[in-house]
């Protein structure tokens, strides 16, 4: 008798209907609240980027699923979450033109604990339906203090702006990049991340996140 696999509502944990679900990871209500209450709306500004935006909000169960991508091995959220984010792509492709996807980087020791990068995850699921090269463009400082444990906007900025750094022989060189983040907070980080790819020679950087902070 063969393994019969239970698949279950990512944002509120319901079993789907056994039939009729093919690829879909969320029940009918969940669906229906993501399109009411989660689609980010407002425009998303990341300094020294040159465009930016955000699928979803970061609040309520979409905040908890990401979280189970995060810090709970959930990885097959990221296609979920990718899924979110492609149809901003789509609509920027003529404007973006962009000739790689890149992604913000985590340190070696969370990257052991983790066993995995969120946000190269969620960039390889966006790169791959529009044919780009996904690479790794920057690498995380040892010994940076997390982002979360510095709660106000100035240390953010000041602790961003050190925890990056050029990855060896990564070429951006005169080409437009897509930086992809799992959530932009106060957006600091991508700040710092959109500062160090210029310095490397990129010609327009636009940054595409899965979730943005309310308010922010």
């Amino acid at each position: 008798m063969g393994v019969v696999f239970v698949k279950r509502c990512i944002l509120c944990g319901e079993l789907l209907p056994a039939a009729g679900t093919g690829k879909a990871m969320l029940c009918p209500a969940c669906a229906g609240e993501v399109r009411q209450s989660y689609r980010c709306t407002e425009p998303v500004y990341v300094t020294g980027a040159d465009n930016a935006a955000a699928a979803l909000y970061y609040t309520g169960k979409v905040q908890h699923a990401m979280q189970g991508l995060k810090f709970h091995h959930k990885q097959h959220y990221a296609d979920w979450f990718a899924a979110q984010m492609l149809p901003l792509l789509a609509e920027r492709l003529d404007t973006w033109q962009p000739d790689l996807i890149t992604y913000m980087p985590i340190g070696l020791l969370r990257l052991r604990e983790r066993g995995y990068n969120q946000a190269e995850l969620l960039a390889k699921a966006v790169a791959e339906p529009f044919g780009l090269p996904c690479i790794a463009t920057l690498r995380k400082r040892a010994f940076t203090p997390k982002q979360s444990t510095r709660k106000d906007a100035s240390a953010r900025q000041q602790n961003a702006t050190r925890a990056l750094l050029p990855l060896a022989n990564a070429d951006v060189h005169s080409k437009s990049v897509v930086f992809i983040d799992d959530i932009i907070t106060t957006g600091a980080t991508a700040a710092a991340a959109v500062k160090l790819l210029r310095e490397m020679g990129a010609a327009k950087i636009y940054v595409l996140a899965a979730t943005r902070t309310l308010g922010k």
